[in-house]
């Protein structure tokens, strides 16, 4: 965790030179080779030139100096000297440039790092800088905006630049406690103890291509622990889910200034509409396998793709934050109507073909967290054969996400609006349902347990799925019926023969449901919420009496097993 220091002489004229370092082609207006791709480093004023507004930075405490807190000397130079030599070099007072500006309009606090001052290390004054530049946008609820480029924590300064850590931590802490957007930017290179503190409590983290984002760099890699591996790189960490999008150097003025806006633009609410939208009850009353088929079809639109369609101007969110990133759960943020809002979206098109593991409800839990600091409302589509069930997924604790999801959407201080679009598998699809209202599209199933399970369970066989698809009531028209599915949206025709169609029927309804609970209190949505869940025992109770009609199974089965 200790500072990586700054390259020699030889490297930081080629770092000032108009050429790429790597191969030599000339570098573009923003540092970046047209032709490697190479991003150059920019010192803390440039990087400040291409984000904000033309002319719209103040900066803030300018006139911190750094002291000398344990009479740190190498020897050969006192710390002091070390730091005055850093001064002149960057005509800057220590490694970090705080203040006000404007970017794509909207007020916010940037913090922006230079690495040529000491490696951008972290001592005590630019701790305090960060942290007042925190205060500030906390105090005045602008979004907190830190691109930074460091080696860690400063050698020099010793614990005392150690706790710099935890007052960042603390006061990024605050703005979560407050509403307050925290988006950071990881360049080249990000590590040490602003990696570990506050660099890594954004409510977004962005990176730029190839930039070093590790704990530690190659020095104590090799000399402390005797690694040979190099220190990660961005696209490491987004594999890993520890980041949500590495960003070209080009677009990072209109990401940031995006997310800025769609973070802070919590308090517009549609109108309530004059009149609710009836329950549509499917004319078309086709045989149930045939239901189970339409939900499952190949070409039906999965829940990324109609996430995608239905809300506008999506940026995904990626990871965990544990090490992983699991595709079969998309998470944005994005617009409906115009108001801002966080969705989160089964794809039954990943890798494992939709089954959801640990990390993809982690990534979720995730979600939710960022739709309620910044009161924006929650969607969730369903569609998913359940979740992740092997051993791999057992030892993530896959029972434990399930259950955490359920708990959390359950007390969810936002609204929140659920829609399965295609398959509702058991427990894995129940973990993104618990909401206010439950939607379902019309060919669209939810169920204890899938078919064929069924059928394995209660007649040790697959060949009575067909029998209990029917039994298991999973329709949307049978989950309307038992008054678990508060709407039925109709797909004429099916949605994979017409999803531009179906996205658009779709994003009309979500605009009327949310409209529906505007100007509800948390309080009262909350209390609504558990009533409609703890009334399911009533309906549980017919729904046990629907199945005694039914021929008992033979053998000893009785029950089924989700």
């Amino acid at each position: 965790m200790g500072t990586l220091q700054p390259s020699g002489p030889a490297d930081q004229a080629a770092e000032r030179a108009d050429s790429c370092p790597m191969c030599s082609a000339p570098l573009d207006r923003l540092r970046v080779c047209p032709g490697c791709g190479h991003h150059a480093p920019l010192t803390a004023r440039q990087r400040i030139d291409q984000l904000v507004d033309r002319g719209s930075f103040q900066e803030s405490e300018r006139h911190l100096w750094s002291g000398n807190p344990i009479h740190y000397s190498d020897g050969a130079s006192s710390y002091e000297n070390q730091v005055a030599e850093a001064q002149r070099a960057t005509s800057l007072l220590d490694a970090v440039i705080t203040g006000r500006a404007r970017l794509l309009g909207g007020r916010v606090v940037l913090v922006v790092f230079d690495f040529r001052f000491l490696g951008g290390s972290m001592g005590s004054v630019v701790g305090e800088k960060v942290a007042r530049a925190f205060d500030i946008a906390r105090r005045e609820r602008i979004p907190a905006i830190v691109v930074s480029s460091s080696g860690g924590a400063r050698i020099q300064e010793g614990m005392v630049a150690l706790f710099q850590m935890a007052k960042t931590a603390l006061c990024a802490a605050r703005l979560r406690e407050q509403g307050v957007p925290l988006l950071t930017v990881l360049s080249d290179p990000t590590m040490g103890g602003v990696l570990a503190s506050f660099a890594s409590l954004g409510d977004v983290i962005l990176a730029e291509p190839h930039a070093r984002v590790s704990f530690v760099g190659p020095r104590v890699h090799l000399k402390a622990i005797g690694d040979q591996a190099p220190p990660g790189r961005a696209e490491f960490a987004l594999e890993h889910g520890t980041i949500d999008a590495i960003v070209e150097r080009e677009q990072l003025r209109p990401v940031l200034g995006h997310l800025a806006a769609v973070l802070r633009s919590h308090d517009r609410a549609p109108r309530k509409p004059e009149h609710p939208t009836p329950l549509y009850r499917p004319q078309i009353r086709r045989p149930v396998w045939e239901t189970v088929e339409l939900a499952r079809h190949p070409a039906r639109p999965s829940g990324r793709e109609l996430a995608q369609r239905v809300f506008t101007d999506v940026f995904e969110l990626h990871g965990d934050r544990r090490g992983e990133d699991d595709d079969s759960v998309m998470a944005g943020i994005g617009l409906l109507g115009g108001r801002a809002v966080v969705v989160v979206a089964q794809d039954r098109r990943s890798v494992r073909a939709g089954s959801t593991r640990a990390s993809g409800f982690r990534k979720a839990l995730r979600a939710f967290t960022l739709a309620e600091r910044f009161g924006l409302p929650l969607f969730t589509f369903v569609d998913t054969p359940g979740a992740a069930t092997d051993a791999e997924a057992e030892a993530d604790g896959i029972t434990g996400a399930v259950a955490e999801s359920l708990a959390r959407l359950g007390r969810l201080r936002t609204p929140v609006i659920s829609t399965v679009i295609g398959e509702g598998g058991s427990g894995g699809a129940l973990a993104l349902s618990v909401g206010d209202r439950l939607l379902m599209l019309e060919n669209a199933i939810f169920s204890v347990i899938g078919p064929e399970a069924a059928s394995a369970i209660l007649y040790h066989d697959a060949d009575h799925a067909r029998e209990l698809a029917g039994r298991l009531k999973l329709t949307a028209g049978d989950l309307a019926a038992l008054r678990i599915a508060d709407r039925v949206v109709p797909e004429q025709p099916a949605g994979h023969e017409a999803p531009e169609m179906l996205a658009a029927m779709l994003r009309q309804v979500l605009v009327d449901e949310l409209a529906t609970l505007s100007g509800t209190s948390i309080g009262n949505l909350l209390k609504r919420r558990e009533a409609k869940f703890r009334q399911v025992h009533s309906v549980h109770g017919r729904l046990r009496g629907l199945m005694r009609q039914q021929p008992d199974p033979p053998g000893d089965a009785r029950a089924l097993h989700a």
